[in-house]
């Protein structure tokens, strides 16, 4: 693996001269002319960005070997829907896989109405205060496994070093988007063309590090926060009748202390991007391609991450103009949304910056990827392998090509895990997750995060230093779904739970990177719905966790026995608000022991 890497890296003097990261349609990749210049203890940032849309080869497929055997050809597909992990495999195996995700058809989506192509972009803004220096990257992706992850951070702090400003690796806060009409970097769609990866992507991002590093300029940072739920609606079980999604929205803009021009502005909200899936597929970025084209309007770069979506679909916005096609709402959507940002009150960050980083190792126990990964599923994608095996000299390259050409057991997984303070007491606090959380998990950071700086604000970067799927708190957690939903391919699946490293994750995150890196009181270590116990009358307690569970379970059960068309009567004895009494009494059962139950007086 780190051999790939190597050539990757060093490649990237021969393909910047063929890269162009300079945006179509007259768009700048920069902020503009070079701007008032730093000045040492104030902020000083630079921003680009570079379209990353494939060719029309990589498009029509790449012929790439596979297993030693033979070769496939490698299409360029899209994450998100649907399942296909057999990118591993050679002829004529490797045939089957348009049959099961359709592949990218158009190498970018051109809108009629506003007479442009709507590219997927990589975007990157570099902060530098005091001795700290860091740099912010999304990408127009579902994921990005951590092979992914490790390859453009090398790609960035080689051609930052170039410029001798480097920018630590673990300094690189890589997040995506989550588009599910965004490049496969997880291999569980089918992936995409090794080519795009060096060619376009990693040298797209050498070229956005040149061109950011080049444009710094002395700032000034606000904050906006506000809350809407506008914008997003709840999508997992509602075993709780109070969950809903993340309503929080954050806007992070550093502008030029003295044209007042935007820099970057920075974008966080919670919302899944899958609203495209048209015919003819191509890749696009959902809704925040509308969000940045109208933060861009005022000049700078625009850079969106998603927050905690585990439990959030994208929703609302609104068109001036009839029968908005797919595309065109989702543009709407974002615009709306960025609009909303762009009205919230702001407040200004002091020059502050520091950064912390964790390691977090997590245990793989999806049963699925269990079998995914001998198969090659995450191959090119993902390393399984454990680093004290890797790190055995001579072993490591040997295991590295047998995890590229062949299949890897999914033992375990590490992440980085980051906190990003701006701003000083009551400024800012920014934390990284690895995947996608729910509202719930969300709001345990949130609250970490705040008791750690008192007033202030908080930002939650989902998807961001990992992709690792589904991170599900473990009272939450449940492979089977009673409401009898096929979430994952048969009825009463959770999809969450089965698109997820296990029912650890949650948990040993918290453990190992929240708790450590917000340097929580020794009673936060316990799970919230065992602290709440604590508190007389709480409905978070476990007991009460525990009792909307069974509730759920038995109305979602009455529920199908009645659409199912079987009696009323039966029905109804199912259903958790039918008083027990009665139901003793239906039951024949002794009337002293009936009138224990005494539902009158419990109501």
């Amino acid at each position: 693996m780190r051999m790939l890497w190597g050539a990757a890296t060093l490649s990237l003097v021969v393909m910047a001269g063929c890269h162009n990261s300079v945006p179509v349609d007259g768009e700048t990749g920069g902020p503009g002319p070079v701007g008032t210049a730093c000045a040492a203890g104030d902020w000083c940032v630079g921003a680009a960005k570079a379209v990353v849309s494939p060719t029309q080869e990589q498009i029509d497929g790449i012929e790439e070997s596979r297993l030693f055997l033979g070769s496939k050809l490698q299409q360029f597909n899209l994450g998100g829907f649907g399942i296909n992990p057999i990118q591993n495999l050679p002829n004529p195996f490797a045939a089957l896989g348009p049959s099961l995700t359709q592949p990218a058809q158009e190498r970018v989506h051109r809108s009629k109405r506003y007479r442009e192509d709507e590219n997927v972009y990589l975007r990157m803004a570099v902060v530098e205060q005091g001795e700290t220096r860091m740099a912010f990257v999304t990408l127009d992706a579902i994921g990005a496994g951590n092979l992914i992850q490790q390859g453009l951070r090398a790609v960035v702090v080689e051609a930052s070093c170039a410029l001798d400003w480097c920018i630590d690796a673990d300094h690189i806060v890589f997040g995506q988007t989550h588009t599910h009409a965004g490049a496969d970097l997880q291999g569980l769609w089918g992936g995409v063309p090794q080519q795009w990866i060096t060619d376009v992507l990693y040298a797209g991002a050498a070229q956005a590090t040149r061109e950011a590093i080049a444009g710094r300029a002395r700032a000034r940072a606000t904050l906006a926060q506000g809350s809407t739920s506008d914008f997003n609606n709840y999508r997992r079980p509602r075993v709780n009748p109070g969950d809903d999604a993340d309503p929080a929205i954050s806007l992070l803009r550093f502008e030029d202390s003295a044209r007042r021009s935007p820099i970057v502005q920075i974008l966080q909200y919670a919302a899944h991007p899958t609203s495209i899936d048209e015919d003819p597929r191509a890749p696009h970025a959902d809704y925040i391609f509308g969000a940045m084209k109208e933060l861009e309007r005022r000049g700078g770069i625009g850079m969106y991450y998603n927050g905690p979506i585990a439990d959030a679909s994208g929703s609302g916005g609104k068109c001036n103009f009839a029968k908005p096609d797919a595309y065109e709402s989702v543009r709407c959507r974002g615009h709306d949304l960025a609009a909303f940002a762009l009205r919230q009150p702001k407040r200004e960050l002091a020059p502050q910056l520091a950064l912390r980083n964790v390691t977090a190792m997590l245990p793989v126990t999806n049963p699925l990827f269990a079998v995914a990964a001998p198969l090659g599923s995450f191959n090119r994608y993902y390393d399984f392998t454990p680093r004290q095996v890797t790190d055995i000299p001579v072993l490591h390259e040997i295991l590295g090509t047998a995890t590229t050409e062949l299949g890897q057991a999914p033992l375990t997984a590490e992440t980085l895990v980051s906190r990003i303070s701006m701003g000083g007491p009551g400024g800012l606090e920014i934390a990284t997750i690895p995947g996608e959380a729910t509202n719930t998990y969300g709001q345990f950071i949130r609250h970490v995060a705040e008791g750690a700086n008192p007033g202030a604000g908080v930002m939650l970067l989902g998807l961001t230093q990992n992709s690792f799927g589904y991170i599900l708190p473990e009272e939450e957690f449940s492979y089977i779904d009673a409401s009898g939903n096929t979430g994952f391919l048969v009825p009463f699946t959770g999809y969450e739970e089965f698109v997820s490293m296990g029912p650890l994750t949650a948990p040993l995150l918290r453990l190992q990177a929240y708790l450590p890196l917000f340097d929580a009181a020794p009673l936060e270590y316990l799970p919230a719905n065992l602290r709440a116990c604590t508190m007389p009358g709480s409905g978070d307690c476990l007991i009460s966790d525990l009792a909307l569970q069974l509730e759920y379970a038995q109305t979602q059960i009455a529920q199908n026995c009645t659409d199912a068309g079987a009696p009323e009567a039966f029905c109804g004895l199912l259903d958790p608000k039918l008083p027990l009494t009665s139901l003793c009494s239906l039951l024949s059962l002794s009337p002293a022991l009936c009138g224990l139950l005494n539902d009158e007086e419990a109501n």
